[in-house]
């Protein structure tokens, strides 16, 4: 379903949230249309800046706004649009062997197919990168908070923190630290549907199972024509 403005406008001034619970900025304006549909928002990055971010990627789940990453929008779309041209084309298989279209239609939408399957597989070679891109920053990422929180408890315990500042740094460092387990844990599972959705799309389609005629119910006893050579007598009072 469509973001509606109601529902949106509610959220304007509060924190926007990527699927890792990490906060991105405030909601300070959205665009729509005139029958209230929500084409895209507008979120403040950290007084750094506006980022103009389309409704495609904006959901909201227990009265907060979230933001699905772009290198996850961009892979989930292609592996749907992968997935539906694989099971065209098996289809298509299937009709070119049961004969009952002309094979002149049957080979041109093929072709078409083809055409659009090796853009498809192009632009999955391409998200696919986006996401071991990403995925090698979340082991940066996660290496420098790592450093950040042996540096701070070496500083606690030599007494050069005390333990308010301490518990608040490593609240935020751990939180964060959650986060990004949870999204390399979903880039990876991502990037093996990718994989696995461009392996399908790349090998021999199968033809899809045919469905057989239906055939029609059986003649019980007393609906059969009378066997040859029978003689029917017919009884009078």
């Amino acid at each position: 379903m469509p973001l509606k403005v109601e529902d949106v406008a509610k959220l304007a001034g509060k924190t926007a949230y990527d699927e890792y619970e990490r906060s991105l900025g405030v909601l300070v304006s959205f665009y729509s249309d005139v029958d209230g549909n929500v084409e895209s928002v507008e979120v403040k990055i950290a007084d750094m800046g506006i980022e103009h971010i389309p409704a495609d990627r904006v959901k909201i789940t227990d009265g907060k706004l979230l933001i699905t990453p772009e290198w996850k929008y961009n892979a989930v779309k292609v592996i749907e649009a992968l997935d539906r041209a694989y099971r065209r084309r098996r289809a298509l298989e299937t009709l070119a062997q049961q004969g009952d279209l002309p094979g002149d239609v049957v080979k041109s939408m093929k072709m078409k197919l083809e055409s659009e399957i090796k853009e498809l597989k192009r632009r999955a070679e391409d998200v696919k990168s986006e996401v071991k891109k990403r995925l090698s920053e979340i082991d940066d990422e996660m290496l420098r908070v790592a450093r950040a929180i042996a540096n701070l408890q070496m500083l606690y315990f030599s007494n050069e923190v005390d333990d308010k500042g301490y518990t608040q740094a490593i609240n935020h460092l751990k939180k964060l630290r959650e986060s990004l387990a949870a999204e390399k844990a979903d880039a990876k599972r991502v990037l093996e549907k990718l994989e696995k959705t461009i392996e399908a799309a790349s090998a021999t389609p199968a033809p899809a199972k045919s469905v057989s005629p239906i055939k029609p119910p059986a003649s019980t006893p007393s609906q059969q024509a009378p066997a040859a050579n029978t003689v029917l007598v017919k009884i009078e009072d």
